[in-house]
């Protein structure tokens, strides 16, 4: 393990059992919104890129997938600044069901931020989708339909969530060592 990890936290199987387990909910709610065309998936970037592209091939659904940028964690730092949108949400999602799936929730702004924007472009409705959730005082408190594992407020990396770019390859999450 690198030297810059503390340990594993969540490991691979177990990740994989979770996302099986969330597409289940997600067809449950959400197959006859997307039989009628009317559900986009719209994954936040980057941290989100290895959850979705798994939780996905578990959906045997139609529906397009339409990327949303969003920065909250510049460089090295370990705490969640404000959330700020990279770019113009996708187009063609106004009157739809949103399914919007983030690697995970800690601060809320981001996904606040991102189901504001949303209704605010008249989608008919935002379903929320997170692989994490810290167990932290949130400066906003989003709703959130599905949720892979609550975990404990420490930094954390791999199954796409970076620290300063570095261990979003990484199969498992892990916790970066204290600096």
């Amino acid at each position: 393990m690198d030297p810059r990890l503390e340990r594993t936290l969540i490991d691979r199987d177990d990740i994989a059992d979770r996302v099986g387990q969330l597409a289940e909910a997600i067809m449950t709610d959400l197959a006859p919104v997307a039989d009628a065309g009317q559900l986009v998936v719209v994954p936040v970037l980057t941290g989100s890129l290895l959850f979705v592209a798994d939780l996905v091939r578990h959906l045997p659904l139609p529906f397009p997938i339409r990327p949303v940028g969003v920065s909250a964690y510049p460089g090295k730092t370990t705490r969640s600044e404000s959330a700020v949108l990279q770019g113009p949400l996708p187009e063609g999602i106004a009157g739809k069901t949103v399914l919007l799936v983030d690697d995970i929730l800690d601060s809320g702004r981001t996904l606040h931020l991102l189901q504001q924007e949303l209704r605010d472009v008249g989608v008919a409705d935002v379903r929320t989708c997170v692989l994490l959730r810290k167990e932290v005082h949130r400066a906003a408190d989003p709703t959130c339909e599905y949720i892979g594992f609550d975990v404990p407020d420490v930094f954390v990396v791999g199954y796409g969530l970076d620290w300063d770019g570095l261990f979003r390859n990484l199969p498992d999450i892990a916790v970066i060592r204290p600096q």
